[in-house]
């Protein structure tokens, strides 16, 4: 087994418009702030806060999982989630 994913798509939530259910899909596993100097010299793979995020595996936004079996995280990126069905 990889680490890598892919899948399709079976609900989607409110508001979403860029996939829809049937569209088969690949996860991207680099993100980007969008802010820092890298993300803004084009140079996103470099993007330190999302490597801070990411080397632990939890999302950015609020440095949590977004998945959990039995009380306990599964963690995201390397952690990994793409397994987590």
């Amino acid at each position: 087994l990889g680490h890598e994913a892919a899948g399709i798509v079976e609900s989607v939530g409110e508001g979403v418009t860029d996939v829809k259910p049937g569209d088969h899909v690949i996860p991207c596993y680099q993100a980007e702030c969008g802010e820092c100097k890298f993300c803004k010299s084009g140079k996103t793979n470099l993007c330190g806060k999302v490597r801070a995020a990411t080397g632990v595996g939890v999302m950015m936004a609020d440095r949590k999982s977004r998945f959990s079996v039995k009380g306990k995280p599964i963690y995201h990126f390397m952690g990994t989630s793409t397994f987590s069905q």
